[in-house]
């Protein structure tokens, strides 16, 4: 299962540079499925326009840069884990539900401990925020996918490594203190994670409209900036209108002193970072 699309090189970079991050080894033993983990937990909409429009999609390649150095990570920790008997590395599982083929390819199962671990190479930022639920229901259908075969998980964690880790901020509140954290998450019961997979596989194959939710498209919502006239920076920044009305007037702001700023909702994924979003007739509406 793979989509072949094409590549640039605007920084024309040498050769041996493109091909490391053209290079891609993902399913390279050519297993069949339908829909991945990954897919699964995502946008049927995004899935849509992927199997629809993947081979006319174009991607500069140092946009894959950071890509690139995380399969690097992988492929260095699957290496170091090679010899030992008790660590199940790199394995993908595939299984039936519902008539479709679901695949999940875990990182990494310490056997005796009954430990799935999932690496991920990312900002500092996914520590401080603490945005860990796609990773949750990723590896909850690993954990599941691994029980039908046979494998035991009691534990889930995700092992993040912080790119852009910073010592000098080592100290501050809720910042990581160590560029590799250990992340434990929940894991679900067999029920709840069989049913969620049901529910997402009716989502992508049923007959129902294919879109994306706010949380798909990193949504910001619309709002409304209360600015002194003249000044960059808002006094306050409010959801609605009459909420930065009842806001000026509260604060005795005079008309001839104040603006209000209307602010359109914005979707940052459609807009920077969603490959297929030109074919998307959600996102076109509403640019």
């Amino acid at each position: 299962m793979g989509i072949c699309m094409q590549f640039t090189n605007k920084a024309d970079l040498p050769k041996p540079v493109e091909n490391f991050l053209k290079f891609s080894d993902y399913n390279a033993s050519g297993v069949k499925f339908d829909i991945s983990a990954t897919r699964l937990i995502d946008s049927p909409n995004i899935a849509k326009l992927w199997s629809e429009h993947g081979k006319e999609v174009s991607e500069d390649v140092s946009d894959r840069l950071w890509s690139a150095v995380g399969s690097g990570i992988h492929k260095r920790f699957e290496d170091a884990n090679s010899w030992d008997p008790d660590v199940i590395m790199e394995k993908r599982f595939v299984s039936e539900i519902n008539g479709k083929l679901v695949s999940a390819q875990i990182d990494a199962l310490h056997v005796s401990e009954k430990t799935l671990l999932d690496l991920k190479t990312t900002s500092a930022w996914k520590v401080v925020n603490k945005d860990y639920d796609k990773y949750e229901k990723q590896m909850n259908i690993q954990a599941h996918l691994a029980g039908l075969h046979g494998y035991e998980v009691e534990k889930i964690q995700v092992v993040i490594i912080c790119r852009d880790w910073s010592k000098a901020r080592s100290g501050e509140l809720n910042y990581p203190n160590t560029p590799i954290q250990i992340v434990d998450l929940d894991l679900w019961t067999k029920k709840e994670q069989a049913l969620y997979i049901r529910e997402r596989l009716e989502l992508h194959f049923g007959d129902g409209e294919k879109t994306c939710t706010d949380e798909d498209r990193w949504a910001r919502p619309e709002s409304f900036a209360v600015k002194v006239k003249g000044k960059k920076r808002a006094l306050r920044v409010l959801p609605t209108m009459e909420s930065a009305l009842l806001y000026a007037a509260d604060n005795n702001l005079a008309d001839s002193k104040y603006s209000i700023e209307e602010r359109p909702a914005t979707y940052t994924r459609c807009e920077s970072y969603c490959a297929v979003s030109k074919w998307c007739s959600q996102f076109n509406a509403t640019k």
